[in-house]
């Protein structure tokens, strides 16, 4: 990997390439260190700023120190000197930093580099011109299966000539990380991880697609990986734990239910509970009190909400150094378009939301109407000190965003006052909006929730299996090997007395929980139907 550099002493260009090759692989505290390295080596180096000030933008979370970012840009040196290519890159991060919301920001800066790619095409301006479009589009955009294959086509290009390239495998596996093009990345998330082996997140990346195809011992592996790499990197420079890969060990919460392997979840489970109780920011403690409310549908034990999110009773605790980690979109806050700089986030309020969301799903399943409406109208009042927050950061999506919200309080409403038709009506309707977000390229989330198989639960309880196994069906197309779709289509099919595909599903699962702890629920079942 080269970018075409017109100044700087060799140590400097050697800490500014190392730094660009953990900017592809979202390795932000690399990058940090790289580039600030190369500005202590050469302070005259104008590009080691723009690629210090890139690194404070994280351009797929929608998490930018905007601050840092600028004042990094005004110490360069010597702009007025640059050549007409490190112009045309420091013009691109500019529109980058401009005082729009996110997602304006982010159609800009997608927009400049397609001027740096037609004047300057070479592999740097090609893979970042790359993600710059991923960062710019939306699975609710027409054209957003579109621009992925556009993405995929530039990454295709880098990689056949420069297949060590991290930047062409990562946004390849971004690009193709829809159910329908996931077969098409497996060959570059097998060689991510070999590229990249010191980033955490070129560990993970490949889990993607793994869990797109039911390949969940693999996925596992992957994110156990960038887990251990982590805390093991955390660990050597002297980082919070606010710098430990909670989104992998999300997953490793989620994905061993899969196999059958609840043992295994539960102590990952207990691993971010106990990081939580040790003290990380409130980012971190929104995505665990999400990851109770997933937890706690996937083993059915609802009582256990409170000794569950017990752990955030522990304060929050934030970190002072610049490189940490400074939004919340992957815990539960509101997903990419943000305007606000990250020390403007209402953080207490957004934790607060997820908490309650927790505790109101508990009570809904339950059938504790009373508790679930006072949870709910605690929900509400929050959101109401939170709307300013929204309308800056997602003015666009707002309307769908409140259509959603409404679904899913109606929802708990009907659940908890066991009204099934009621949550059947409001279930189809959350899984058309579903199914077509997921089919223009919502992230892979290996989340306990999933709307056909809740719809399709709901179905089996008023004894229409053929309806369920047809929503069992489609949540299988989106998520082969999900063994909750697996059980459920069995079960529906047993029911309408399809007797052989009950027993192909039943074998499915019995192939797959090979390992299964004895008491998965279902495991004495699948061996019953042989």
């Amino acid at each position: 990997m080269t970018f075409a550099l017109s100044e700087g002493t060799p140590e400097a260009r050697a800490h500014f390439t190392r730094g660009l090759l953990a900017l592809h692989s979202f390795w932000y505290d690399e990058a940090i260190r790289q580039f600030d390295a190369a500005i202590a080596a050469d302070p005259t180096m104008n590009m080691a700023y723009w690629g210090a000030a890139l690194s404070r933008c994280k351009l797929l979370w929608g998490d930018d120190d905007i601050g840092a970012a600028r004042a990094l840009l005004s110490r360069m040196p010597n702009a007025d000197g640059l050549g007409p290519r490190d112009r045309a890159w420091v013009l691109a991060l500019i529109e980058l930093l401009r005082a729009d919301d996110v997602r304006t920001s982010r159609k800009k800066f997608a927009g400049a580099m397609e001027t740096v790619y037609a004047q300057f095409p070479d592999d740097e301006s090609a893979t970042f011109l790359a993600i710059a479009l991923l960062s710019a589009t939306h699975p609710e955009d027409p054209d957003t299966i579109a621009v992925r294959k556009r993405v995929a086509a530039l990454a295709i290009g880098v990689f056949e000539h420069n297949p060590k390239h991290p930047g062409a495998a990562h946004y390849l596996i971004h690009a193709y990380d829809t159910p329908e093009l996931a077969t098409l990345a497996l060959p570059y998330a097998r060689e991510y991880a070999k590229i990249a082996p010191a980033a955490f997140h070129a560990r993970h990346m490949p889990a993607h697609i793994f869990s797109r195809l039911g390949m969940w011992q693999e996925a596992i592996a992957s994110c156990q990986s960038a887990w251990d790499a982590s805390v093991a990197a955390a660990a050597r420079d002297k980082l919070s734990a606010n710098h430990d890969d909670f989104h992998s060990l999300h997953w490793l919460v989620e994905m061993p239910f899969e196999l059958g392997h609840r043992k295994d979840a539960d102590a990952a489970m207990t691993t971010f509970a106990n990081a939580v109780r040790g003290g990380v920011g409130r980012q971190y403690r929104a995505l665990y009190a999400n990851q109770v409310s997933s937890y706690m549908m996937r083993t059915g034990d609802w009582s256990r909400v409170e000794e569950l999110l017990s752990p955030l009773d522990k304060p929050a605790v934030e970190d002072t150094d610049p490189m940490a980690p400074a939004a919340a979109t992957r815990a539960g806050a509101p997903a990419a378009h943000c305007a606000p700089e990250p020390a403007s986030w209402p953080f207490p309020l957004l934790e607060q939301v997820t908490i309650l969301d927790a505790r109101a799903r508990a009570s809904a399943a339950q059938h504790d109407l009373a508790k679930t409406k006072s949870y709910l109208a605690e929900i509400e009042a929050l959101r109401q000190k939170l709307h300013p927050f929204f309308v800056a950061t997602q003015k666009e999506a707002l309307p769908k965003l409140e259509q959603t919200h409404t679904r899913h309080r109606l929802a708990l409403l009907a659940q908890a006052a066991r009204d099934d038709q009621a949550l059947l009506k409001l279930q189809r309707q959350s899984a058309i909006a579903d199914a077509d977000q997921e089919s223009s390229g919502g992230e892979s989330n290996p989340s306990g929730f999933q709307s056909h198989d809740e719809l399709a639960d709901t179905l089996m309880r008023l004894e229409r299996p053929k309806e369920a196994a047809a929503e069992y069906a489609l949540a299988l197309h989106s998520h082969p090997g999900r063994a909750r779709s697996l059980l459920g289509g069995a079960r529906a099919a047993k029911a309408m007395g399809d007797l052989p595909v009950a027993q192909k599903l039943y074998q499915q699962l019995l192939a797959q929980w090979s390992t299964a702890d004895e008491t998965t629920d279902g495991l004495a079942e699948a061996r019953a139907a042989r």
